[in-house]
């Protein structure tokens, strides 16, 4: 049989039909569950005696939380450095540790919250070109009768040194610091907006995920440009009246739950850990979910950590956090909101974030509205993108720049 440019006259096999070897393509690909038996097996008994030793370490940790010395003692007596790794806050008001707090009954009339959410396409080197696009989406809700105010904004990067790190790799994880960056200065320009239309303070506004920078701080971008400028946004905010505010649903971390560890001092004010066993099935989110009512808040907390401390000093906004249960009764939904210490601080300002929060909670279950609706707003869709691949084409075509997508990107659009 001849031989064409190396490869083989295609035998009966190569021409079996395209649905036939689709088919073959779908059976391989698929997840075989009876491989995995054993494994899920162990998973399973392991859950179950993480379980257990929960409901154990669970009661004395609200044993511990009830009986914790007064938050002045505390701040005196537990360390103010940690450990590496070891997370831990430390109550900066003079509250009772097992305070739970209840919201009011209604945000105040002329309250404004912003909901903000963002969504990215992030650089492919099988795509028809390098590029990545950020997309943040916002809603502006007046507790005034008017109905709520969608917005939306798109950015599409394509420049060099937008594209590649400092060691000349293409972008990966700064693509979120970038997209933090956009959604908290939308943010920011709405809350001014709203300011300037003479909306009482203060103009909260909601974003999904911790307040406090999520990243190392140790790249040079973040150093020089990120972190700079998400200080600035926290300093014409509260120009404004404004209050930030970072909204985390099932948040883990065991901050509380290593204050309340070194919680039980002996009479010459050291922790005492005698006979007891350090907590390690048991975090934060499962001790509110069976101490918090619903509705009900924990006491405002400050972390105690080398990213807080750069919240701090130079920039002037350590962040606070405390724990809400947006849930129904059986069925907690703990969420960590985190705010500035200069918003947190007041009073009324925290009642009425509490509120709002309770409120938009119960629109869906324990969701914010706002940010439901702002994610929606925000979300780049596959759709979306093949849309945008499609105008770059043609644009590219009329251009006189023939390009196509990699042989391994256009596998993949089969399945």
């Amino acid at each position: 049989m001849p031989v064409v440019k190396g490869r083989k006259t295609p035998n009966s096999s190569d021409r079996e039909p395209f649905a036939v070897k689709l088919s073959w393509a779908i059976m391989w690909r698929m997840l075989h569950l009876e491989r995995l038996k054993s494994a899920i097996e162990a998973l399973s008994q392991q859950t179950q005696a993480t379980s257990q030793q929960a409901a154990i370490e669970l009661r004395q940790a609200l044993h511990w939380l009830k009986t914790a010395p007064s938050a002045t003692t505390l701040r005196e007596n537990l360390p103010q450095e940690t450990r590496p790794g070891q997370e831990i806050a430390i109550p900066p008001l003079d509250l009772p540790l097992e305070s739970a707090l209840q919201p009011e009954n209604a945000p105040p009339r002329g309250t404004v919250i912003i909901g903000v959410d963002g969504s990215q396409i992030p650089p492919d080197r099988h795509a028809l070109a390098l590029y990545y696009v950020l997309q943040t989406g916002a809603l502006i809700f007046r507790y005034n009768g008017q109905a709520p105010t969608p917005l939306q904004q798109a950015e599409l990067h394509f420049l060099e040194h937008e594209l590649y790190d400092e060691e000349g790799l293409l972008i990966t994880g700064q693509l979120g610091m970038r997209r933090a960056i956009a959604e908290m200065t939308l943010a920011t320009s709405l809350a001014e907006q709203v300011h300037a239309e003479g909306a009482p303070t203060p103009i909260m506004t909601l974003t999904d995920g911790p307040l406090l920078w999520p990243y190392s701080g140790r790249s040079n971008e973040e150093r020089q440009s990120l972190l700079p400028t998400y200080f600035a946004a926290f300093d014409r905010l509260r120009e404004v009246g404004g209050m930030p505010v970072g909204f985390t649903e099932r948040p883990g971390g065991k901050a509380l739950l290593e204050l309340l560890w070194q919680s039980r001092l002996d009479e010459n004010g050291q922790p005492r850990h005698e006979g007891e066993r350090h907590p390690e099935a048991v975090d934060d989110e499962l001790l509110m979910a069976h101490f918090l009512a619903p509705g009900e808040r924990s006491v405002w907390l400050k972390r105690l950590s080398p990213m807080n401390e750069k919240h701090h000093e130079p920039a002037g906004h350590p962040i606070w956090f405390c724990y809400l249960n947006l849930g129904e009764r059986d069925l907690p939904i703990i969420a960590r909101i985190e705010a500035p210490q200069w918003a947190a601080k007041r009073e009324e300002w925290s009642a009425t974030l509490h509120a709002v929060l309770v409120h938009q909670a119960a629109i869906l279950h324990g969701n914010p509205y706002i940010l439901a609706r702002a994610h929606e707003l925000a979300l780049v869709t596959h759709q979306d993108k093949a849309a945008l691949e499609s105008l770059l084409h043609r644009r590219l075509l009329e251009h006189g720049i023939i390009t196509r997508t990699s042989e391994k990107a256009r596998q993949k659009g089969f399945f």
